[in-house]
């Protein structure tokens, strides 16, 4: 496992953005705990997107923890309760304009 993938927890999801044409998607955080600064996880050819905002445990912007569940399939937990799903063979990670797979 990736080592920007421990920056994820209580990390405070600021955007999610797909681009459908180039089937990449960008998930903009403000700061971590263990990162003040902003940074980005990077999905390329996503083939599955799934964004509950269903705040069963009530509203966060927070990740409880990030799952890689292997063959391209992640999870998000957030802290909301909601866990968003993500399809796709290749992640990266991108701080200060330098991006890392």
């Amino acid at each position: 496992m990736t080592s920007f993938i421990d920056k994820l927890h209580d990390a405070s999801l600021a955007t999610v953005a797909f681009d459908w044409k180039a089937r990449t998607c960008s998930f903009n955080f403000s700061g971590a705990p263990q990162s003040l600064e902003p940074f980005s996880v990077i999905f390329g050819n996503v083939t599955k997107l799934v964004v509950p905002a269903s705040y069963p445990w009530g509203s966060s912007i927070s990740v409880l923890e990030f799952r890689d569940k292997g063959e391209g399939l992640y999870e998000l937990a957030m802290q909301s309760g909601d866990t968003i799903v993500i399809v796709a063979p290749n992640i990266s990670f991108k701080a200060d304009g330098s991006a890392t797979a």
